[in-house]
């Protein structure tokens, strides 16, 4: 009787090595396929956080520029019921109000809520240099006001121009222009366009 012996060559050996464990490389391959797994979705959540405040302020300021559009279209209509000029404001049976400083270059600012408390809501125009102010939030009235100072009030990004541009004797185009700098300090605006007809 003959007894061979076996002796682990080649593939056996090979097979009791690697089921030891992981080698360095499976390892770092791992890692890097569970980061790259991770990164993606978490870029995409901080993406879509900065697309929102974009959002935020992008629905701010088209909110702002209505407010302008629907003064000016106000302005207009009481003006012409008290038989006084469209734009200027006078000749009526009392003093309109004048929009005539929002016809010059730099355009004009109004607050267009103050007539709640009675007083400035007077078209003002523009610093030639400087531009238009910018706007303050009042939390206590949920408003944008120009008023400065209060317990509530705080500075906003917003900066809002009204500008008239003469098109004819009975028409005008009105064009409001709110800007702003955002988080990652990009510059940005909304532009709205009107056309203004003197009705009567």
């Amino acid at each position: 009787m003959i007894v061979k012996k076996h002796t682990l060559r080649g593939p056996v050996s090979t097979r009791r090595l690697r089921r030891g464990g992981f080698t360095l490389i499976e390892t770092l391959v791992a890692v890097m396929i569970l980061a790259s797994a991770v990164v993606g979705p978490l870029s995409i959540a901080s993406r879509s956080l900065s697309n929102s405040l974009v959002a935020k302020d992008q629905i701010s300021a088209f909110f702002l520029a209505q407010d302008a559009v629907e003064y000016v279209r106000f302005v207009r209509d009481s003006n012409r019921l008290k038989g006084a000029d469209w734009l200027l404001g006078t000749g009526g049976s009392s003093a309109g109000i004048d929009l005539s400083p929002c016809a010059t270059a730099g355009g004009c600012y109004v607050d267009s809520t103050m007539a709640v408390v009675g007083t400035g809501d007077v078209p003002t125009a523009c610093d030639t240099t400087n531009g238009c102010p910018t706007l303050y939030y009042d939390s206590g009235n949920s408003r944008f006001t120009y008023v400065s100072s209060g317990t509530d009030i705080s500075a906003s990004l917003f900066t809002r121009t009204i500008l008239l541009t003469d098109i004819s004797t009975t028409e005008q185009k009105l064009t409001v222009t709110v800007s702003w700098s955002d988080v990652g300090n990009v510059t940005r605006s909304v532009m709205v366009y009107e056309n203004i007809f003197k009705w009567q």
